[in-house]
């Protein structure tokens, strides 16, 4: 296929749905979409991210992995930023009195 081509009917089996699976990654704030191509989509657009499709083969995605649904942000967080703060106060005392 020439550049400027259609590419041809049949190509690229799957190109749409790892298309798709890209879009959900990338619009749902996964920071993993360079795994799906993104780069090449982004850089060199769909033409040579489908041609780096078919020049991988056929490949298994791994499912998408799920946000914990039940955790406990916010507390989990207000902890967290409890205890930095507590060790960033010590070790800036510490320094005063040195």
């Amino acid at each position: 296929m020439a550049a400027g081509e259609p590419a041809a009917p049949g190509n690229n089996a799957g190109g749409v749905e790892r298309y798709e699976q890209l879009r959900r990654r990338v619009l749902g704030g996964q920071p993993d979409g360079f795994r799906l191509g993104l780069a090449v989509l982004q850089r060199q657009g769909m033409a040579a991210w489908l041609r780096a499709w078919d020049d991988l083969g056929p490949v298994e995605t791994a499912p998408m992995p799920q946000p914990w649904a039940d955790a406990p942000t916010a507390v989990a967080s207000d902890a967290v930023v409890a205890v930095l703060a507590s060790m960033t106060l010590a070790c800036a005392g510490a320094r005063g009195a040195a």
